[in-house]
């Protein structure tokens, strides 16, 4: 199937994506995953735009995302993913927050189950320093997109107001609240 965009007043063929040596891909800044290809559908996992980098090693949130879903996706419902830096930290610190299934409770076996796991399918640098059950939802945009550069700047300490495009803004104090207290 080719995918196109086109300007509706013109008629004229769009640039979309980012530059690249990605040929005919539209590289559009978000991470997705196809769960039935036969359906065609998308699920929105988050922009690469959060990417993380602890000790110098970058890899984008979507790597642990897809973990969960491999091997978790009967304990988590949804997962935010991402790194906190504050001025008095020396490293940036990988966050994992989730959304338990019903019935699940998120306890120490399935912490280590979780962290050894991201452990052995990607690297020591992917396990998360923290992994803690967010009561609170995790922020999404009325598309569904999960906002993970607010999360990761309200971690950080920087004040982030919250506008029209969150869909679930009570989330994101949720956040401000963990943040006080860690």
């Amino acid at each position: 199937m080719d995918i196109r965009v086109v300007d509706s007043a013109s008629g004229q063929e769009v640039q979309t994506g980012e530059p690249g040596d990605l040929g005919p891909v539209w590289h559009h800044g978000d991470f997705v995953k196809i769960p039935d290809s036969a359906t065609g559908g998308l699920v929105m996992l988050g922009r690469s735009d959060g990417v993380l980098k602890p000790a110098g090693v970058r890899f984008g949130s979507a790597e642990i995302y897809n973990v969960l879903a491999r091997f978790f996706s009967s304990q988590v419902e949804d997962a935010v993913c991402v790194g906190r830096y504050r001025a008095t930290d020396t490293d940036e610190a990988v966050c994992l927050f989730l959304v338990m299934s019903p019935g699940m409770d998120l306890n120490d076996d399935l912490k280590c189950r979780i962290r050894t796991k991201i452990r052995t399918e990607l690297s020591p640098r992917h396990v998360p320093a923290v992994v803690e059950e967010c009561k609170g939802g995790i922020p999404k945009t009325s598309n569904g997109k999960k906002i993970e550069v607010a999360v990761k700047q309200i971690l950080s300490g920087i004040d982030v107001q919250t506008n029209a495009s969150v869909a679930n803004p009570e989330s994101l104090d949720w956040f401000r609240k963990w943040a006080e207290i860690h």
